[in-house]
């Protein structure tokens, strides 16, 4: 046998299975991801104060009523998915991709870069997510931006764990040591043949940290560390807290559409994990 004829395993796909939950999480992902870019782009002004509609509740003239200042609800909440799924997208970006990178290059190489890699990783496994997530807040400063850069540094361990764990299981198989004789770069190998069959398990992980991405940005906005910046976790918290009890859509509303899009996203997400998951190998 020849050392051409050593092939990377087809990562052809097979018919795509579209499952009813896969269907439902596409479904509200576009339908949150519509009202998110049409709604503050045709709808009022969320930051537009109405006195003389302070705490309107819900009805034609306000869709979802107004706030305590007499702002739009509706533009608001609309606006706080919109930051919320530039968290999601972040997150993927930071986390899923790049760390799944770093972690096939770290398994691939091996010796002391590996080595070095790992212990960077244990050392930020080691603290609680929110615990680390509050001291890159603390260090770049409070803004939407860093919540979601610490979202990313907190959840990207994971990712690079798994990520090497699939490219130490490879790196020693047939096709990639004929790539290696033939004169390929490790950019070539990482790319060309570690993503496409590390991509099932990496897939998995980064799905259910898109989701988590969600309630974590919330949770910490809640908190209040992205002063300035409509999100649904702030809209959850301040003044909302102290106007519930007679003003109710100040919370219901915004608590519905984050439960929503965490259920959306995580279902979309679990459909496309299983489907890179399968893919054959030939």
């Amino acid at each position: 046998m020849s050392i051409s004829s050593l092939k990377t395993p087809s990562a052809r796909l097979t018919r795509t299975h579209v499952s009813r939950p896969g269907l439902i999480g596409a479904a509200l992902a576009a339908l949150i991801v519509l009202i998110a870019v049409l709604v503050p782009e045709i709808g009022p002004d969320p930051d537009r104060q109405q006195l003389s509609k302070i705490l309107e509740s819900p009805g034609s003239s306000q869709l979802l009523g107004t706030d305590q200042l007499g702002r739009d609800q509706f533009s608001r909440v609309a606006i706080g998915a919109r930051n919320s799924l530039y968290a999601v997208v972040v997150v993927i970006v930071v986390s899923g991709i790049g760390g799944g990178i770093v972690g096939l290059f770290s398994g691939y190489r091996g010796g002391a870069t590996d080595l070095l890699l790992q212990r960077v990783v244990d050392a930020v496994m080691a603290m609680p997510l929110v615990v680390l997530a509050l001291a890159v807040v603390a260090a770049a400063g409070a803004s939407f931006w860093s919540v979601t850069l610490a979202i990313s540094v907190a959840f990207a361990p994971l990712t690079i764990r798994v990520a090497r764990s699939s490219a130490v299981s490879l790196r020693n198989a047939e096709y990639i040591a004929a790539a290696r004789i033939n004169g390929a770069s490790t950019t070539r190998i990482l790319f060309r043949h570690l993503v496409p069959n590390a991509a099932g398990p990496w897939a998995i992980v980064a799905a259910s940290q898109a989701g988590a991405a969600v309630l974590i940005e919330a949770a910490l906005a809640f908190l209040g560390v992205t002063p300035g910046r409509i999100t649904l976790g702030g809209l959850l918290g301040g003044d909302a807290q102290t106007y519930m009890y007679g003003a109710s859509w100040l919370i219901i509303w915004p608590g519905i559409t984050l439960a929503l899009l965490a259920l959306s996203v995580n279902l979309l997400g679990e459909w496309i994990a299983d489907n890179v998951s399968s893919r054959p190998s030939s």
